[in-house]
């Protein structure tokens, strides 16, 4: 690892074995998916006592699940008797969390409720579930793996105010897809910092965003919504995503004349929350390594990236709508849908080349354009944190 950070030539691509070896993604486990903040899912896909869903993060479990006071926990998702997983299925509903083998028995804040045949003076408070960090910035769950996780009240306080006016707590799924994908988690992170690939494959995003294609001037447009926005209280301050931050907000503006992510710019949902207009551009969030989020006043599309192996990752993708929305009256799924279906599933193809490429013995790092900025970000934040891990006790 430090050789490899040696050859690092700022404003270039990394150097081949960063998208390829497995040494390199079990040295990244322990220094940023073990460690970090991770975007987890949504609380709104748990609305009732009871409802959990699990999410795998390389060898690890976690069960994240609402009590019956509304509170949302999370538990790594092994039981303490003899290891045995003890939700089997990712998504569903549990009175009490049960392990299948031996049928220890849990409540929803992990505490080991009843433990079959025991003797009389086993201490079952010793033994409850182990507990992993979470924090709910909104209706977005954030979890974390770390004993000691990083602070993460900054990025919480930055979030925020983009998330609250969609009412996340209210709001409800429409719809969940998910890719496996022949690239590296970095290669998908690389392709959604830059649009410099947008004016010749992404046709349909740029005909909705103005200055996508990075050829039009949006500074007008820009300077106009953003007085609309302000009058509608909404945030609109940049969060800068420098070379040490791990975190980006923003909201941009559609192309005049449109009002959402959508093939001709019409709307596909009723209004979210509080928001009281179309057109109130686009809300991009990113917490790395793993949650890019884009939202429009009637729909959220959020993409959470899970490392597979060295060349493979999981993308989840979700989209949000109004909890009082009802599908087939107030919105139609395919409408809903087909923009980034055919936006992202753009992006999976270059990523996957990206990484055939990568493959070849010839590889070797190029010059990044002027454009890619918040890529050279992006790898200047991933290389930080792999050299504090190379100081952190083993």
């Amino acid at each position: 690892m430090e050789q490899l950070l040696e050859q690092y030539k700022k404003g270039w691509s990394l150097p081949r074995d960063f998208y390829m070896s497995r040494q390199v993604l079990d040295q990244e486990a322990d220094a940023i998916w073990k460690h970090n903040w991770l975007f987890a899912g949504f609380s709104c896909e748990i609305p009732e006592p009871g409802d959990y869903f699990t999410y795998a993060i390389l060898d690890q479990s976690v069960i994240i699940i609402r009590n019956d006071d509304g509170k949302i926990y999370a538990h790594h998702n092994s039981c303490r008797h003899r290891g045995s997983a003890i939700c089997i299925e990712e998504r569903g509903h549990e009175d009490k969390l049960k392990c299948p083998y031996h049928n220890w028995v849990y409540d929803k804040e992990g505490q080991l409720r009843n433990a079959r045949l025991m003797p009389d003076d086993f201490d079952k408070s010793q033994f409850g579930l182990h507990s992993v960090h979470l924090t709910n910035v909104a209706g977005a769950i954030f979890i974390s793996l770390a004993d000691n996780p990083p602070d993460f009240s900054q990025e919480s306080a930055d979030l925020a105010p983009y998330l609250q006016p969609y009412q996340l707590e209210g709001a409800k799924v429409a719809y969940r897809d998910r890719y496996e994908l022949e690239a590296n988690w970095k290669l998908i992170g690389e392709n959604f910092r830059e649009c410099y690939h947008c004016g010749p494959v992404h046709i349909e995003y740029c005909s909705v965003v103005v200055g996508a294609n990075l050829v039009e001037n949006r500074d007008t447009v820009l300077q106009d919504s953003m007085v609309t926005w302000q009058q509608q209280g909404l945030a609109s301050a940049t969060i800068e995503n420098g070379p040490e931050a791990s975190h980006y907000a923003t909201r941009y503006p559609l192309r005049p004349g449109m009002e959402s992510y959508t093939l001709d710019g019409k709307p596909a949902a009723p209004l979210m929350g509080r928001h009281t207009q179309y057109d109130s551009g686009v809300v991009g969030l990113i917490n790395y390594p793993n949650f890019w989020m884009d939202g429009v006043s009637d729909y959220i599309w959020a993409m959470r990236i899970t490392p597979i192996d060295a060349t493979r990752s999981m993308v989840d993708l979700t989209w949000l709508v109004d909890g009082k929305a009802e599908e087939g009256m107030d919105y139609e799924l395919e409408r809903l849908t087909e923009f980034w279906k055919i936006t992202g599933e753009q992006d999976w193809h270059l990523c996957e080349n990206n990484q055939k490429g990568i493959r070849s013995s010839k590889y070797e790092p190029g010059p990044m354009a002027p454009s890619e900025e918040d890529v050279v970000n992006f790898h200047t934040w991933y290389l930080n944190r792999m050299r504090q891990g190379l100081t952190k006790p083993r």
